[in-house]
């Protein structure tokens, strides 16, 4: 009975979840889309700072940081979406440098400190990127649908695929339940999910687009998968199961967001760069 209550838990937060995502995309102004994203990223920065035990001022300062620097396009309203623009180009290469050369290094020699400001520092390139790209791509609703689309299939194929077919676990000591013929179900499904939305389009891909489309789809499994990784490291390192509890039947937001965290910033650049 209580793992069919939290199925159905798990399902109705998904629905409410979509549905918010949903309405704030296609029908609010970006500078509101942003402000409601202040929630989400203010409760993905408190389940952040617990993880290392910090007192509860440091914390604040730190949650602090977190929203100040999302605020800072509010502060020239008339020039919301420029800001957003600009800010979100640079503070996306940052943090595609700091997931794709950092974090891969923090995972393998299982590097903790203790020191506040480097976990700071780690915390504002991990959330704050998320919300400049979640912001920017407002304006290519469609787009965002799609990320974000492709960041679940990444997880859900993951899952079922490694479940049923797994045998060689990827990173044991991080994720246990991480496999590699589940992140190649995940890079598979991804390809699937654009050859069916060039075909809905009615865009054949020439042999070089082929080969580009291969490569940004790989660099997105595997971004998503360091996305997720990192999040269990973190956990793992602070002895804890989930980062919170607010979902029902999913844990905490950063759960949630363990991938997009990381895949938000590079796939805001990727879009900008064929868009403009």
């Amino acid at each position: 009975m209580s793992k069919h209550k939290n199925l159905l838990a798990r399902v109705l937060t998904s629905i409410f979840l979509i549905g918010a995502l949903l309405v704030g995309m296609f029908m609010l102004p970006q500078w509101l889309w942003g402000l409601m994203l202040i929630l989400p990223i203010t409760m993905v920065a408190v389940e952040y700072s617990r993880l290392f035990g910090w007192d509860q001022k440091l914390r604040v300062g730190f949650l602090l940081t977190i929203v100040g620097l999302c605020l800072v396009p509010f502060l020239l309203f008339d020039q919301f979406n420029e800001l957003v623009s600009v800010i979100g180009m640079v503070i996306s290469w940052a943090a595609v440098l700091f997931w794709m050369l950092l974090v891969p290094f923090l995972i393998r020699y299982r590097f903790q400190t203790k020191n506040y400001i480097c976990n700071a520092v780690i915390g504002i390139l991990v959330i704050v990127p998320a919300w400049f790209g979640m912001v920017g791509l407002h304006t290519y609703p469609y787009a965002l649908l799609g990320v974000l689309v492709g960041v679940w299939l990444v997880d859900i194929a993951g899952y079922f695929i490694g479940r049923e077919f797994g045998k060689i676990k990827l990173l044991p000591s991080v994720s246990p339940g991480k496999t590699r013929e589940g992140v190649l179900g995940g890079f598979v499904s991804v390809c699937v999910y654009g050859l069916g939305l060039s075909l809905a389009f009615e865009h054949v891909f020439t042999m070089a687009q082929w080969i580009l489309f291969v490569i940004i789809v790989f660099a997105f499994t595997a971004i998503a998968v360091l996305g997720d990784l990192f999040e269990s490291f973190l956990k793992r390192s602070s002895g804890v199961k989930d980062s919170g509890s607010i979902l029902p039947g999913h844990g905490g937001m950063l759960d949630r967001v363990d991938s997009m965290t990381a895949l938000l910033p590079f796939s805001f650049l990727v879009i900008q760069m064929f868009v403009s």
